[in-house]
Formats: C-alpha cells, sequence, structure tokens
C-alpha cells in the first residue's frame, strides 16, 4: 500500500529527473492543519522525506481555523470538555493562497529559478 504522500513525491521526483533543467530541484508545499502537523512533519521524518531533500520540502499550517458546524442550521458547535468554547476547523483549502504568500513561498520559489 502506497501512501498519498509519498506517491506525490515519487511523482515531483520522476518530473525533476525527466523535465527539470541540471541542477534545479521541484518543491513540494504541503498545508496542515494543527491537527495534522506533527503526523505529517514524523512521517516525512521516518521514511527520509521519501526522496525528497529538506529543502523542497515547505510546510505551511493553517490558523485555528473556522467554527464548526454540527447541523444544516449552522448551529455552532461547542466544545465537549467547556460549553463556553467554540469547536474549531481546519479552512480547508480556502486558505492556500494567503498561506502561501505569507509564508514567503512564492518568493522562495521565484527566487529559486521556479516559474510554474
Amino acid at each position: 500500500e502506497t501512501i498519498y504522500l509519498q506517491l506525490y513525491i515519487e511523482t515531483i521526483i520522476a518530473i525533476q529527473s525527466k523535465y527539470a533543467a541540471p541542477g534545479v530541484n521541484l518543491s513540494l508545499c504541503i498545508m496542515v492543519s494543527n491537527d495534522t502537523n506533527a503526523k505529517t512533519l514524523g512521517l516525512l521524518k521516518d521514511n527520509d522525506n521519501f526522496g525528497l531533500a529538506d529543502e523542497q520540502i515547505t510546510i505551511v499550517e493553517q490558523g485555528e481555523g473556522v467554527p464548526a458546524v454540527i447541523d444544516n442550521n449552522a448551529t455552532i458547535a461547542m466544545d465537549t470538555s467547556d460549553k463556553y468554547k467554540i469547536q474549531a476547523k481546519p479552512h480547508g483549502h480556502g486558505d492556500i493562497h494567503t498561506l502561501l504568500h505569507s509564508n514567503g513561498v512564492v518568493k522562495k520559489w521565484c527566487a529559486a529559478g521556479l516559474e510554474y
């Protein structure tokens, strides 16, 4: 069974070896949430980044998220351990562009000569 992250990275490595100019390494940006950050970093570390160098991988983490709802009436979900605290869930892909900008990913990639 292949882990989806491994499949993405193997694809990047294959494209890089076939199409990238000599000395150009393709990059991967992974968006995580506070729930998935540690597990993603651990998975990459335990598998030697599936063959990518550390500098080819950028991790961007979503913020605290948005209020979670529990039904179609948009009832706000409250924390089960604190009735005054609202449960929050990650934004999903909605904030990827903000994260790419605020983490300097686009500038880093442009400075490295990446165009697409």
